[in-house]
């Protein structure tokens, strides 16, 4: 049976850290809306069951990155930035694309607070760019 864990945005990075020392590993970060809030789900394997750790925060707001415990949370944490415009603090040096990791058409597509209508965005430029902007071959 699946487990989800509420937790408060400050105390993620140390319930991830114990995870972490009970030898789980990290599969995904899920980001929604939520009554004018991200909902962020941290999903977790261990022996095939997963432990889910659930947090909620406020638009304006920015969530402490987990990179320091799981370095490849670098990549669900620059896309919820792109998505929704959600900003994580202290993600790993190198790794913070800071709004470049994906070439968007519409600034934060899936923030229903930022006037897009999601029928209308064209669509996403795959083409990967580097934490400095620059289009890669």
């Amino acid at each position: 049976m699946d487990t989800i864990i509420e937790v408060k945005p400050q105390e993620m990075l140390g319930k991830v850290a114990e995870l972490r020392e009970q030898g789980y590993r990290l599969v995904q970060i899920m980001c929604s809306m939520a009554n004018e809030q991200f909902e962020l789900t941290y999903n977790f394997d261990k022996k095939c069951t997963l432990t889910n750790l659930r947090c909620f925060v406020s638009q304006g707001e920015a969530m402490r990155s987990i990179t320091e415990q799981f370095w490849y949370a670098f990549i669900w944490e620059n896309e919820i930035h792109d998505l929704f415009g959600l900003k994580f603090q202290n993600i790993l040096e190198g790794l913070d694309f800071q709004g470049r990791f994906f070439r968007m058409t519409e600034q934060f597509p899936w923030n229903p607070n930022n006037g897009v209508d999601l029928g209308k965005v064209k669509g996403i430029d795959a083409s990967v760019t580097n934490a400095g902007g620059e289009k890669n071959a």
